[in-house]
């Protein structure tokens, strides 16, 4: 008996309940980051199957459009799982429900404003790129369709959202699948023309896109309003001024900083190398780019998780749960990312012959893959205590943090062009300082407690 009162019970990152739950929410997760990437491989080798090489080229040109416009918008995802997490753990099931409603209301306006701005965007978009003007009008064809899934997209994330906030990563993976299957079967039957129709080319893909995505939104409000009908009040739409939008609206104005910060970065970063006017060089990078992604898929998984998480504990007013979830995610995390960055040490002569049979490029691979393999475990750590920021709302912090982060980058890279000029190493350097920034600011914050210690009150309506 008194031994058992003097022994030190286990910290509660290392119980068994929270490493479970990290797991349960985060290879369903992993799984749909996977699948995207999937989707991508099918959409190109299908396109690019074609007689006509300049199908892909456009599809592609247009994706790179579309992605980035979308991904400024991620903070619909992020910004509603954690409130709904928080309600959810609070048990405040109509608050959650009223998270949703505002969630689909803002994707609704922001999917039908990119329709109605659909021009401006492509004409924009397409200037930026630069394509050949063939290329070009093959692009916006396929642009031309696939913004209309604007709505369904947006309102899809936020319906998501819910379900991770309620905890639930599996069917989010179901929807995620669901989409890439039905997208997947457009292609095959739409672009090379399958059973007798006609070859719609780069449209196809489009249609198929636009199909799938459609398809996903629906799936979504089936599930979605199962869970929140209970809960849910149609006056909020007569009284949506007196709606509580202040916090919502402030969680996503930085979260979309943040975000747009972010992709701006790495969009610089492309351009940056395009400078070069190495075809090698562009090449490798595409290969380092991947390697450097690769892992993110992964790691994303546990920061997800961490959203989650967090939100719920904090909801319940248990910070040191809140805290627990994160040290976890965190080990699991750089346990990863370090086992990944080993791996591209050892087998970098392996890897960069996997990818190219060109030496030029496969020696420019090897001499740059310290950069990648240093980055895992590094980006690990920013990606975890972005999850724990996201999932605690500290939003503020986490924007400032990125600005922080690419003011880094763009000084690293603007002193080391004056100094010694523009080079890919040098590209790589201002990239893992970028990211090792993120980690050293978020880890602050993380080991200052500040992140848990902010008002969660439950607001009503």
């Amino acid at each position: 008996m008194g031994q058992h009162d003097t022994s030190h019970p286990r910290p509660l990152w290392l119980s068994r309940p929270i490493h479970s739950e990290l797991i349960r929410l985060t290879i369903p997760t992993i799984i749909s980051t996977l699948a995207v990437p999937l989707l991508g491989i099918v959409d190109t080798a299908v396109l690019g199957r074609l007689p006509d090489v300049r199908q892909l080229a456009g599809a592609t040109s247009a994706c790179v459009i579309l992605s980035i416009v979308f991904q400024m918008f991620f903070f619909l995802r992020m910004g509603t799982t954690a409130l709904v997490a928080q309600r959810w753990g609070a048990d405040d099931r109509r608050g959650a429900a009223m998270v949703l409603f505002q969630s689909l209301a803002i994707a609704a306006v922001l999917g039908l404003g990119l329709i109605v701005l659909r021009r401006p965007i492509a004409l924009i978009g397409f200037a930026l790129v630069g394509a050949p003007e063939d290329v070009t009008a093959l692009g916006e064809a396929y642009f031309a369709v696939r913004i209309f899934e604007a709505p369904f997209y947006l309102m899809t994330l936020a319906l998501t959202a819910l379900m991770r906030g309620q905890g639930d990563a599996l069917v989010p993976m179901y929807i995620v699948l669901g989409v890439n299957t039905v997208n997947i079967a457009g292609d095959l039957l739409l672009v090379p023309g399958t059973f007798g129709l006609p070859s719609y080319g780069v449209v196809g893909a489009a249609w198929a896109s636009l199909a799938a995505q459609a398809t996903g939104w629906a799936i979504a409000v089936l599930v979605g309003w199962k869970r929140v009908r209970a809960y849910w009040d149609w006056g909020w739409l007569r009284a949506w001024r007196r709606l509580p939008w202040h916090r919502f609206f402030t969680v996503s104005r930085h979260l979309f900083i943040r975000t747009l910060t972010l992709v701006l970065t790495l969009a610089s970063v492309t351009s940056r190398v395009a400078r070069l006017e190495s075809a090698p060089i562009l090449a490798a990078h595409a290969i380092l780019m991947q390697l450097w992604s690769l892992v993110s898929h992964g790691v994303d998984g546990f920061a997800y998780a961490t959203e989650t998480m967090v939100g719920a504990w904090l909801g319940r007013g248990d910070r040191e749960r809140a805290h627990a979830s994160g040290v976890a995610a965190l080990l699991w995390g750089v346990g990863v990312g370090t086992l990944f960055g080993i791996a591209y040490f050892v087998g970098v002569d392996k890897v960069a012959t996997f990818f190219t049979t060109n030496k030029e490029v496969a020696d420019i691979v090897i001499s740059l893959v310290w950069a990648v393999a240093l980055s895992q475990p590094v980006n690990a750590i920013a990606y975890v205590f972005d999850g724990v920021l996201i999932g605690a709302t500290d939003t503020h912090f986490l924007q400032n943090a990125m600005l922080t982060s690419a003011a880094v980058f763009a000084g690293t890279l603007g002193v080391g062009w004056l100094a010694s000029g523009l080079s890919l190493q040098l590209i790589w350097w201002a990239l893992l300082l970028f990211t090792a920034t993120r980690a050293v600011t978020l880890g602050i914050r993380f080991r200052s407690g500040h992140w848990y210690r902010l008002d969660l009150e439950t607001e009503h309506t």
